[in-house]
Protein backbone atom coordinates (compact mmCIF):
# COMPACT_ATOMS: atom_id res chain seq x y z
CA UNK A 1 0.00 0.00 0.00
CA UNK A 2 1.66 2.98 -1.42
CA UNK A 3 -1.05 6.02 -0.32
CA UNK A 4 -1.75 7.18 2.59
CA UNK A 5 -5.17 9.23 3.46
CA UNK A 6 -5.35 12.87 4.20
CA UNK A 7 -5.58 13.73 7.27
CA UNK A 8 -9.78 13.70 9.11
CA UNK A 9 -11.65 17.31 8.55
CA UNK A 10 -10.93 18.13 12.26
CA UNK A 11 -7.34 18.25 11.51
CA UNK A 12 -7.10 19.57 8.79
CA UNK A 13 -9.44 21.91 10.40
CA UNK A 14 -6.65 22.43 12.98
CA UNK A 15 -4.00 22.99 10.55
CA UNK A 16 -5.59 26.25 8.81
CA UNK A 17 -6.38 27.83 11.74
CA UNK A 18 -2.44 28.36 12.45
CA UNK A 19 -0.65 28.08 15.75
CA UNK A 20 -2.46 29.26 18.86
CA UNK A 21 -0.64 31.66 20.62
CA UNK A 22 -2.51 31.30 23.72
CA UNK A 23 -2.20 28.42 25.97
CA UNK A 24 0.20 26.00 27.15
CA UNK A 25 1.19 22.55 28.29
CA UNK A 26 4.25 21.74 29.69
CA UNK A 27 6.08 18.70 29.62
CA UNK A 28 4.79 18.08 33.23
CA UNK A 29 1.28 17.90 32.35
CA UNK A 30 1.95 14.93 29.78
CA UNK A 31 0.04 12.85 32.25
CA UNK A 32 -2.92 14.56 31.12
CA UNK A 33 -2.95 12.59 27.68
CA UNK A 34 -4.15 9.46 29.72
CA UNK A 35 -7.17 11.09 30.61
CA UNK A 36 -10.42 9.27 29.32
CA UNK A 37 -12.13 12.56 28.51
CA UNK A 38 -11.99 14.40 25.29
CA UNK A 39 -9.57 17.31 26.45
CA UNK A 40 -9.96 21.15 25.19
CA UNK A 41 -6.93 20.97 22.87
CA UNK A 42 -6.95 17.24 20.77
CA UNK A 43 -5.74 18.83 17.70
CA UNK A 44 -3.45 21.43 16.57
CA UNK A 45 -0.64 23.58 17.25
CA UNK A 46 0.51 26.10 20.13
CA UNK A 47 3.30 28.18 20.97
CA UNK A 48 4.01 28.10 25.05
CA UNK A 49 5.16 30.75 26.94
CA UNK A 50 8.88 29.37 27.15
CA UNK A 51 8.92 29.52 23.35
CA UNK A 52 8.59 25.93 22.89
CA UNK A 53 6.19 24.46 20.14
CA UNK A 54 3.45 21.92 20.97
CA UNK A 55 1.94 19.63 18.22
CA UNK A 56 -0.74 17.79 19.25
CA UNK A 57 -2.86 14.98 17.32
CA UNK A 58 -5.55 12.26 18.22
CA UNK A 59 -5.72 9.34 15.59
CA UNK A 60 -8.76 6.84 15.80
CA UNK A 61 -7.41 3.13 14.92
CA UNK A 62 -10.15 0.80 13.91
CA UNK A 63 -8.76 -2.76 14.14
CA UNK A 64 -5.54 -2.06 15.90
CA UNK A 65 -4.31 -2.50 19.45
CA UNK A 66 -2.29 -1.22 21.45
CA UNK A 67 -0.58 -4.07 22.14
CA UNK A 68 0.25 -3.97 18.00
CA UNK A 69 1.60 -0.15 18.06
CA UNK A 70 4.13 -1.21 21.33
CA UNK A 71 5.20 -4.40 19.17
CA UNK A 72 5.42 -2.02 15.69
CA UNK A 73 7.89 0.39 17.94
CA UNK A 74 10.23 -2.58 18.55
CA UNK A 75 9.56 -4.64 15.36
CA UNK A 76 10.17 -1.88 12.80
CA UNK A 77 13.07 -0.37 13.91
CA UNK A 78 15.58 -3.16 11.90
CA UNK A 79 15.40 -1.30 8.70
CA UNK A 80 14.11 1.16 5.71
CA UNK A 81 11.83 -1.22 4.29
CA UNK A 82 9.81 -1.66 7.63
CA UNK A 83 9.77 2.18 8.27
CA UNK A 84 8.07 3.09 5.09
CA UNK A 85 5.03 1.19 5.57
CA UNK A 86 3.95 3.63 8.19
CA UNK A 87 4.38 6.61 5.68
CA UNK A 88 5.39 5.52 1.99
CA UNK A 89 5.69 9.16 0.63
CA UNK A 90 7.36 11.32 3.63
CA UNK A 91 9.60 8.24 5.41
CA UNK A 92 13.11 6.91 3.59
CA UNK A 93 15.35 5.21 5.99
CA UNK A 94 15.40 4.05 9.36
CA UNK A 95 18.37 1.93 11.40
CA UNK A 96 19.60 1.08 14.96
CA UNK A 97 22.19 -0.07 16.53
CA UNK A 98 20.75 -3.16 17.58
CA UNK A 99 17.90 -5.74 15.68
CA UNK A 100 15.15 -5.81 18.56
CA UNK A 101 12.81 -7.14 16.48
CA UNK A 102 13.08 -10.85 17.78
CA UNK A 103 11.89 -9.47 21.01
CA UNK A 104 9.31 -7.03 19.60
CA UNK A 105 6.31 -8.81 21.59
CA UNK A 106 7.95 -8.21 25.10
CA UNK A 107 5.79 -4.59 25.81
CA UNK A 108 8.42 -1.64 25.50
CA UNK A 109 11.01 -3.76 23.84
CA UNK A 110 12.18 -0.80 22.29
CA UNK A 111 13.25 1.20 25.34
CA UNK A 112 16.58 2.11 25.61
CA UNK A 113 17.07 1.92 21.66
CA UNK A 114 17.96 4.90 19.44
CA UNK A 115 16.44 4.81 15.55
CA UNK A 116 18.12 7.06 13.13
CA UNK A 117 15.79 7.93 10.90
CA UNK A 118 15.72 9.89 7.35
CA UNK A 119 12.23 11.51 6.93
CA UNK A 120 10.58 14.81 5.31
CA UNK A 121 8.52 16.87 7.22
CA UNK A 122 6.86 19.24 4.84
CA UNK A 123 9.45 19.99 2.92
CA UNK A 124 12.23 19.64 4.96
CA UNK A 125 14.06 16.57 4.64
CA UNK A 126 15.14 15.63 8.20
CA UNK A 127 17.81 13.54 9.23
CA UNK A 128 16.96 12.60 13.59
CA UNK A 129 17.74 10.51 16.43
CA UNK A 130 14.79 8.78 18.33
CA UNK A 131 16.31 7.32 21.97
CA UNK A 132 12.85 5.33 23.23
CA UNK A 133 13.15 6.35 26.94
CA UNK A 134 10.85 4.48 30.28
CA UNK A 135 7.26 6.51 29.68
CA UNK A 136 7.82 6.81 33.65
CA UNK A 137 10.05 9.73 33.03
CA UNK A 138 6.93 11.51 32.06
CA UNK A 139 4.93 10.55 34.71
CA UNK A 140 3.32 8.00 32.92
CA UNK A 141 3.61 4.87 35.19
CA UNK A 142 2.14 1.60 35.10
CA UNK A 143 -0.28 2.08 37.37
CA UNK A 144 -1.40 4.72 35.62
CA UNK A 145 -1.03 3.19 32.09
CA UNK A 146 -3.23 0.13 33.13
CA UNK A 147 -6.11 1.96 34.68
CA UNK A 148 -6.20 4.39 30.95
CA UNK A 149 -7.47 1.53 29.06
CA UNK A 150 -4.57 -0.93 29.30
CA UNK A 151 -2.71 2.04 27.51
CA UNK A 152 0.98 1.80 25.80
CA UNK A 153 2.96 5.40 25.74
CA UNK A 154 6.31 5.26 23.48
CA UNK A 155 8.28 8.26 25.13
CA UNK A 156 11.16 9.49 23.33
CA UNK A 157 13.79 11.94 23.05
CA UNK A 158 14.39 13.56 19.36
CA UNK A 159 17.47 14.70 18.40
CA UNK A 160 19.49 16.29 15.52
CA UNK A 161 21.96 13.67 13.91
CA UNK A 162 24.59 16.42 12.70
CA UNK A 163 25.34 17.85 14.89
CA UNK A 164 24.05 15.77 17.34
CA UNK A 165 21.96 17.78 19.74
CA UNK A 166 18.62 17.06 21.63
CA UNK A 167 15.89 19.14 20.32
CA UNK A 168 12.64 18.11 21.72
CA UNK A 169 10.62 15.10 22.75
CA UNK A 170 7.83 12.84 21.76
CA UNK A 171 4.99 11.09 23.09
CA UNK A 172 2.03 8.56 22.12
CA UNK A 173 -0.62 7.27 24.12
CA UNK A 174 -2.46 4.36 22.63
CA UNK A 175 -5.16 3.04 24.81
CA UNK A 176 -8.23 0.66 24.05
CA UNK A 177 -11.55 1.60 22.78
CA UNK A 178 -14.81 0.07 21.34
CA UNK A 179 -13.29 -1.64 18.14
CA UNK A 180 -9.20 -0.39 18.31
CA UNK A 181 -7.73 1.72 19.85
CA UNK A 182 -7.28 5.91 19.87
CA UNK A 183 -3.56 7.44 20.16
CA UNK A 184 -2.74 10.83 21.49
CA UNK A 185 0.20 12.10 20.15
CA UNK A 186 2.05 15.09 21.40
CA UNK A 187 5.51 16.95 20.83
CA UNK A 188 7.63 19.39 22.06
CA UNK A 189 9.87 20.95 19.80
CA UNK A 190 12.77 23.58 20.73
CA UNK A 191 13.41 21.84 24.37
CA UNK A 192 17.49 21.97 23.44
CA UNK A 193 20.27 20.01 25.06
CA UNK A 194 23.75 20.64 23.66
CA UNK A 195 25.07 17.96 25.69
CA UNK A 196 28.53 19.37 26.26
CA UNK A 197 30.68 18.07 29.20
CA UNK A 198 31.77 21.42 30.24
CA UNK A 199 29.85 24.80 31.37
CA UNK A 200 26.50 23.11 29.84
CA UNK A 201 23.84 24.68 31.74
CA UNK A 202 24.79 28.16 30.58
CA UNK A 203 24.66 26.79 26.76
CA UNK A 204 21.50 24.90 27.25
CA UNK A 205 20.31 28.49 29.22
CA UNK A 206 21.24 30.69 26.45
CA UNK A 207 20.08 28.30 23.44
CA UNK A 208 16.65 27.86 25.10
CA UNK A 209 15.87 31.34 25.50
CA UNK A 210 12.18 31.87 23.89
CA UNK A 211 13.04 34.22 21.24
CA UNK A 212 15.89 31.19 20.08
CA UNK A 213 13.24 28.68 20.22
CA UNK A 214 10.98 30.15 18.01
CA UNK A 215 13.70 30.26 15.34
CA UNK A 216 14.63 27.12 15.84
CA UNK A 217 11.34 25.55 15.60
CA UNK A 218 9.06 28.16 13.45
CA UNK A 219 5.58 27.64 12.91
CA UNK A 220 5.32 26.09 9.81
CA UNK A 221 7.59 23.17 11.01
CA UNK A 222 4.71 22.55 13.59
CA UNK A 223 1.60 22.78 11.26
CA UNK A 224 3.60 20.59 8.90
CA UNK A 225 4.25 18.13 11.49
CA UNK A 226 0.54 17.51 12.60
CA UNK A 227 0.09 17.04 9.09
CA UNK A 228 2.37 13.99 9.00
CA UNK A 229 1.82 12.57 12.25
CA UNK A 230 -2.08 12.44 11.68
CA UNK A 231 -1.51 11.23 8.09
CA UNK A 232 1.20 8.26 9.46
CA UNK A 233 -0.75 7.41 12.59
CA UNK A 234 -4.47 6.65 10.70
CA UNK A 235 -2.12 5.01 8.29
CA UNK A 236 -1.98 2.31 11.24
CA UNK A 237 -5.19 0.92 10.36
CA UNK A 238 -4.56 0.61 6.55
CA UNK A 239 -1.57 -2.24 7.10
CA UNK A 240 -0.63 -3.39 10.99
CA UNK A 241 -3.59 -5.65 12.00
CA UNK A 242 -3.26 -7.71 8.54
CA UNK A 243 1.04 -7.37 9.58
CA UNK A 244 0.87 -7.76 13.30
CA UNK A 245 -1.51 -11.10 12.05
CA UNK A 246 1.39 -12.10 9.72
CA UNK A 247 4.02 -11.78 11.79
CA UNK A 248 2.25 -14.17 14.68
CA UNK A 249 0.58 -16.74 12.78
CA UNK A 250 3.11 -19.32 13.25
CA UNK A 251 3.44 -18.30 17.16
Amino acid sequence: MTDVAPPPARVRAAIAAGVRPDGAFPLRDAVALLDAAELPFEDGVLRNPDGSLIVRTRSELPGVTPAMVDWWFAWHLASSERYRLWHPQAHLSCATARDISAQADARGAYIGSTGRVTEYVGPRRMHLSITFVDPRRYGLTPDALAAAGNAVAVCGRTALRTPRIATGHLIHVTREVPGGSEMRSCFWLADVDVGLPIAAGLVNRVINHPALRRRSAPDQLGLDLLTHCSEEMHHFSRFLPDLYARAHKSA
